[in-house]
């Protein structure tokens, strides 16, 4: 990895516990600092020795017309040193950031689409729904279904409030794996190579399902993923 183009300054203005171990951190952006729902970007301590890897890569959960930026992360009992700084973090305390990266982008609402998310997974998917509602277009089909094995939902009633405006959504909480696969078996049986399937989750479950729906016959190039490595 080279050295980074810019860094933009970030400046904390609240820490907001998702669930038990899930939190998401609120940030006041520059003006001129752009990003699109779905994209990431990799963050810095400014002025914290961190003993491990002193970067992380997060995707954004917001969108800029928010007005603040925010990532979330789960953070379980004896996290890492970076983590373990994050909640040390003060309201006013900066990070840095080096831009936004990425591909995972939704931007056909014309396109039947299921985005599947596991866990941490939802946080890109919160900036596609928070998009669609800022836009205030109504997709075609867009099927999203969000596992948890513990039945804790980040951001749960905003998602809700958001799919209860528009008949084109169809937002599903999950905490059974077997019901998951089930749900998406019968989306892939009905819709084959006419929809879209976005994944978010670990390296493990996105190789897994992107298997299955191969073997659904669905092709490699209808099927885009984002990955979360220790998060």
């Amino acid at each position: 990895m080279g050295e980074p183009k810019e860094k933009i300054i970030i400046t904390l203005r609240e820490i907001i516990q998702e669930t038990s171990d899930i939190y998401s951190f609120v940030f006041d952006v520059p003006e001129s600092f752009s990003w699109v729902a779905g994209q990431h970007g990799i963050f810095r301590f400014v002025d914290r020795k961190i003993e491990d890897k002193d970067f992380r890569i997060f995707s954004f959960a917001s969108i800029k017309e928010e007005k603040t930026m925010i990532f979330s992360t789960r953070i379980i009992e004896n996290p890492s040193d970076f983590k373990k700084n994050l909640l040390l973090l003060e309201p006013g305390d900066v990070m840095t950031i080096d831009g936004a990266t990425g591909k995972f982008i939704l931007d056909d609402y014309n396109q039947i689409t299921c985005i599947m998310a596991g866990g941490i997974g939802i946080t890109p998917v919160r900036s596609f729904m928070k998009q669609i509602d800022e836009l205030g277009v109504n997709p075609v089909l867009i099927k999203v279904l969000y596992s948890d094995d513990r039945g804790e939902f980040a951001y749960e009633q905003t998602l809700l409030d958001i799919n209860s405006k528009y008949d084109g959504l169809d937002l599903e909480f999950i905490s059974d794996r077997n019901l998951f696969t089930d749900k998406i078996t019968e989306f892939a049986s009905e819709h084959e190579n006419n929809a879209l399937y976005y994944i978010a989750g670990t390296p493990g479950m996105n190789s897994f399902l992107t298997e299955k729906l191969v073997g659904f016959g669905i092709e490699k190039n209808r099927i885009k993923t984002d990955v979360f490595t220790g998060y």
